[in-house]
């Protein structure tokens, strides 16, 4: 595991003992992967502003990462041996998943539909970024229960809010007491982003140990919400595909990163073929990996589209394979009470 000293500027003549940095992966990984891939969502943000083909950017998007993203779960669930019996019966969740929307359509009430599942996209976007912040706080014991707090709130309020008052200005504009809503909590967190950099503050000069990976996570992560879902309020309810580009991109690159960190971990053993199946097959190499990835979300997202462009209910449907991987994604991945996954992720 890599490590870096970490070490504040303190008045001349003040020594602490230096503190040593823990990462998930390594120090590069995580800058590059986890961290720095933030950069392409800004630059597709760029891009989108200044009147870059959207069509092309989307493309690139949902089908070389986001798509893949999603379908790239099946490596470590339905893949896996392993996984299949512990799971269970749970694995067939995507039946009634992929049933709600043509019901939902069926009923008349697409547009709600596609609000709900554009709302599930983002407060999943936003519970893996905690999920990361919470791999650094672990591998950094950081464990002080008010900072818990504190980081906990700081991270969602920092996600969720600005998807609500994107939901506030393009459909609830007209419903006076959302807008107050939408406007009194924008002065709290004002407030608390106030609050929580103070503690930062006060936590340095006291010569505290700062966890970087998980300051530099919520440098970029934050002002990138925001701008996200202010450019997408701008345009109307539509602008919410630009939001879902700039913020997919981010969010794909680093699962990307760390599901392939994971199934090189746990499929790599001598006895890994008997003891998960295919899982270990597709965890042989990169190649791999990416072909499966593509190739599945090819077959089963766009093939059935383009044969059916003007089939409503088909598109409905769909969205039940994303709503399975937010939905197994809050189960694979916790790691109190998994050895083994504990293991993979080397905490």
């Amino acid at each position: 595991m890599s490590t870096v000293a970490i070490t504040p500027s303190l008045p001349q003549g003040i020594q602490i003992q230096s503190v040593s940095t823990k990462w998930i992966i390594s120090r590069r990984d995580d800058l590059v992967w986890f961290i720095g891939s933030a950069s392409i969502s800004y630059l597709a943000l760029g891009l989108m502003a200044v009147g870059f083909p959207i069509t092309l950017i989307y493309l690139i998007w949902l089908v070389g990462v986001d798509g893949p993203h999603v379908i790239a779960t099946v490596t470590r669930t339905y893949f896996d041996k392993q996984e299949r019996k512990r799971l269970g019966w749970f694995l067939w969740i995507i039946v009634p998943l992929m049933v709600g929307g043509p019901v939902m359509v069926w009923f008349g009430q697409a547009s709600l539909f596609y609000l709900f599942a554009v709302c599930w996209q983002h407060y999943h976007i936003a519970k893996q970024h905690f999920g990361f912040m919470m791999l650094w706080k672990a591998k950094n014991k950081e464990r002080d229960p008010f900072d818990q707090k504190l980081d906990r709130w700081f991270l969602l309020s920092s996600t969720i809010l600005p998807l609500a008052l994107f939901v506030i200005k393009t459909r609830l504009e007209a419903f006076r007491p959302a807008v107050w809503l939408g406007g009194a909590a924008t002065v709290a967190y004002v407030g608390f982003v106030v609050m929580y950099l103070a503690h930062q503050v006060k936590k340095f000069r006291m010569r505290l140990p700062m966890n970087t990976p998980k300051l530099l996570l919520l440098s970029v992560l934050v002002p990138l919400q925001w701008m996200a879902f202010l450019d997408a309020a701008s345009l109307g309810p539509d602008g919410i595909v630009r939001a879902g580009i700039a913020l997919g991109l981010f969010h794909s690159f680093q699962y990307h990163r760390l599901l392939w960190f994971h199934n090189k971990n746990r499929y790599s053993g001598p006895d890994a073929s008997q003891r998960h199946g295919l899982a270990a097959l597709f965890a042989k190499d990169f190649g791999h990996y990416l072909f499966l990835a593509i190739g599945l979300y090819m077959l089963l997202a766009i093939l059935p589209q383009a044969l059916f462009p003007a089939v409503e209910w088909i598109k409905a449907a769909i969205w039940g394979i994303p709503f399975t991987h937010y939905v197994l994604d809050s189960r694979i991945w916790r790691v109190r009470g998994d050895k083994e996954l504990a293991a993979a992720l080397q905490i």
